[in-house]
C-alpha cells in the first residue's frame, strides 16, 4: 500500500443550509472520493458535526434544496462503498445542560426529523451517528469505536468498526468529536441556549434572519447596531439574486420585537466568535481530558471541529505530548480536511486537490 493515501478523510462544519456553505466543493470533493481520487485504501468517510445547519434551515426546506438533495444522494453512494460516520454538532441537536446524559435522546430526536424523507437510508442506523469516535488498537485489530457518551469511552462503544490496512501502535489513541464540549460552561450556557432556541423553531425567517447576521454581518467584521430591517431585507435580496419583494414578503411575519431580538442574541454569538480562537480552546480542551471523572489519560490525538480555526499543533496534556488538530470549515473560509495516513499520521489538508 502506497504511503501517500489516506485510510480514513475527516470533515466538519459543512453548514448546509446556512449561507456561505461550499456546497459546489463539497459536491467535487464527495465526487473524487467515489471516483477513487483518495485512493484505493480509502476505508471511511467521518463528517464531525455540523453537517446541516437547523439553526438556519428547517428539515422540509432543506431536503427541497437542489444541491443539498445532490449532496445527500452523492453520501448514500459512499455509504454503499466504505464506511460513513456522522458526530452531530451544537447546529444539530442541543447541547446546553448535561450534553451526555441527555446525547442519546437528542441523537433520536434528529434522526426522526428524516425518516420520512425521500434520504431516510442517510438517517436510518442510529449506530453510526455518535458523539465521540476513538480510534486504536482493540484486541489485535485496528479500529473505529462509536460513543454517545463519555463515561462509555474506552469500555462501551455503541459500535465497533475495523479498518482495514492503518497499522496503528499499541498504545496510539486518537480521540474525535465536534467540539462543543470544549466551551468553557459560561458560553455554552449563554450560547447554548440561542441555538437551542433556533434549533426548535420552525420560523423560517427568524432562522434566516440569524443566519444573514451570523455570516453576512458578524463573519464580516460589520457592527451589527446600524443594520435594520431595510438593509437585511436589501443585502439578502442582491446575495440570493432575487427581488426585494419576495424578501419583504419572507419576512412580512418576523416582527419589530423579533427582529431586535436577534440582534441583541447576536452581540452575545460576537463575543464567543471573539473568544473562540485556538489558544482558548486548548485550555478547554485540556480540562476536558483532564478530568477526574473520567479516564481520557490516554489520548494522545484529539480530532475537533465547531470553532472553523484550522490549526495542528502538539500540547503537554495528561503529562505526555498530544496531537491537536482542527479540521476548519466549508464555510466562510478556505475548506480544509483531514487525512489519516497508515500507522495513525494526521495531515490537515488546506487546500483541495
Amino acid at each position: 500500500m502506497g504511503e501517500t493515501n489516506p485510510i480514513i478523510l475527516v470533515v466538519s462544519d459543512i453548514h448546509l443550509g446556512s449561507l456561505d456553505s461550499e456546497k459546489d466543493l463539497f459536491i467535487q470533493f464527495l465526487r473524487k472520493i467515489i471516483n477513487g481520487k483518495y485512493g484505493t485504501e480509502l476505508k471511511t468517510l467521518l463528517i464531525l458535526g455540523d453537517f446541516v445547519d437547523l439553526c438556519t434551515d428547517t428539515t422540509e426546506t432543506l431536503l427541497k434544496r437542489k444541491q443539498i438533495q445532490e449532496i445527500f444522494t452523492l453520501l448514500l453512494e459512499i455509504k454503499k462503498i466504505m464506511n460513513l460516520i456522522f458526530v452531530l454538532g451544537n447546529h444539530e441537536i442541543p447541547v446546553t445542560g448535561d450534553y451526555d446524559e441527555k446525547f442519546k435522546r437528542r441523537k433520536e430526536k434528529f434522526l426522526r426529523r428524516f425518516s420520512n424523507s425521500n434520504f431516510s437510508e442517510l438517517f436510518d442506523n442510529n449506530e453510526i451517528y455518535c458523539q465521540y469516535i476513538l480510534l486504536k488498537k482493540c484486541n489485535n485489530e485496528d479500529m473505529l469505536l462509536l460513543y454517545d457518551t463519555r463515561e462509555e469511552i474506552e469500555e462501551n462503544p455503541i459500535n465497533k468498526i475495523k479498518i482495514e490496512g492503518i497499522e496503528l501502535h499499541e498504545d496510539y489513541r486518537c480521540l474525535m468529536t465536534h467540539g462543543y464540549q470544549f466551551d468553557g460552561d459560561i458560553y455554552r450556557f449563554f450560547v447554548g441556549q440561542i441555538w437551542r432556541s433556533l434549533i426548535a423553531r420552525n420560523k423560517i425567517e427568524v432562522k434566516e434572519a440569524y443566519d444573514y447576521f451570523w455570516n453576512e454581518v458578524i463573519k464580516n467584521g460589520r457592527k451589527i447596531k446600524p443594520v435594520s430591517f431595510k438593509i437585511m431585507v436589501e443585502d439578502l435580496a442582491n446575495l440570493k439574486n432575487v427581488s426585494i419583494e419576495s424578501q419583504k414578503t419572507l419576512f412580512s411575519e418576523l416582527n419589530i420585537l423579533e427582529f431586535n431580538l436577534i440582534k441583541a442574541n447576536m452581540r452575545v454569538m460576537k463575543k464567543w466568535e471573539h473568544a473562540s480562537k485556538p489558544d482558548y480552546y486548548f485550555g478547554e480542551i485540556k480540562k476536558f481530558l483532564e478530568h477526574d471523572d473520567y479516564d481520557l489519560s490516554k489520548i494522545n490525538h484529539l480530532i475537533y471541529g465547531h470553532s472553523h480555526h484550522k490549526e495542528q499543533y502538539n500540547g503537554m496534556i495528561n503529562g505526555h505530548p498530544t496531537e491537536i488538530v482542527n479540521d476548519g470549515a466549508w464555510q466562510h473560509i478556505q475548506p480544509s480536511y483531514v487525512e489519516i495516513h497508515k500507522r495513525g499520521k494526521i495531515n490537515l489538508i488546506s487546500k483541495l486537490t
